[in-house]
């Protein structure tokens, strides 16, 4: 029986090295990711994604939080960093590099088949992603 625990925590060390290939060893070949602006499908679509995470920010980092484990899935908490000094691919375009450093807390619910990822769910706020890139204007401080 896989520990779930371990695969994630393995998992967290090679996104943290940027190993795609020890990613890849831990990814199901059928893996569908979902994240707010996308869904891919298969280890080649969900190596290219995370390739493009790190094209767009090469010294990313997680620090994980809260890591809760279940029979089948791993639901972890955490804040990845980084400073975006290459292209930003998105659905709507490419978006230049700003140079700016940003830090943001998501969440990722993993499930796990044959001891590998199958399917991963990825939330996290794109609005503040964007402000903190200098994309966005930040939001109007609340009056009293």
């Amino acid at each position: 029986m896989t520990d779930l625990r371990q695969l994630s925590e393995r998992f967290v060390a090679a996104f943290n090295r940027h190993d795609l290939d020890a990613i890849d060893e831990l990814t199901h070949q059928d893996v569908e990711l979902i994240d707010p602006s996308k869904t891919v499908r298969g280890r080649s679509a969900a190596r290219q994604y995370t390739k493009e995470w790190f094209d767009a920010f090469p010294d990313a980092k997680i620090t994980v939080v809260n890591r809760i484990v279940g029979a089948d899935c791993v639901v972890t908490e955490a804040i990845m960093e980084g400073t975006n000094t290459g292209t930003l691919k998105t659905p709507m375009g490419d978006l230049p590099a700003t140079g700016k450093h940003v830090k943001g807390p998501y969440c990722d619910v993993t499930r796990i088949k044959d001891g590998l990822a199958i399917y991963g769910r990825l939330y996290y706020d794109q609005v503040d992603l964007l402000t903190q890139l200098g994309l966005m204007p930040a939001p109007a401080a609340a009056t009293a």
